[in-house]
């Protein structure tokens, strides 16, 4: 299975503890293609469709997800996507490219890199 960058996937999030997320349920891959080819593993945020609102919940319309799905950017799991890591994972859709830019905007403000002096 060949999984892109910009790909909606069902996946399998347990086991879980504490305050990771749970259950079966979609995600967006962020990762680019080399890294998704060369290592059997994608970096995922997961989707939800909480009602609640917070600065790292990202809306998203994709006609494969819930009506105001949401792409938790302060969640990212790296996870093995063949059949040995057992997360059953599904290919759903694709988004666009602007919505992946926004969706990176947001999530690289989980991190503060020093990228220029």
């Amino acid at each position: 299975m060949k999984i892109k960058q910009g790909t909606l996937v069902y996946i399998d999030f347990e086991p879980s503890k504490g305050s990771e997320i749970r259950k079966r349920r979609p995600a967006i891959v962020l990762s680019r293609d080399e890294y998704n080819l060369s290592s059997n593993l994608i970096i995922v945020c997961p989707i939800t469709s909480t009602d609640k609102k917070r600065p790292y919940f990202i809306a998203i319309n994709n006609k494969s997800l819930k009506p105001k799905s949401k792409v938790n950017t302060k969640q990212v799991y790296s996870l093995d996507y063949t059949q040995n890591g057992g997360k059953n994972i599904e290919i759903i859709g694709r988004i666009t490219n602007k919505e992946l830019m926004n969706i990176a905007q947001h999530f690289m403000l989980n991190f503060n890199f020093r990228l220029f002096n």
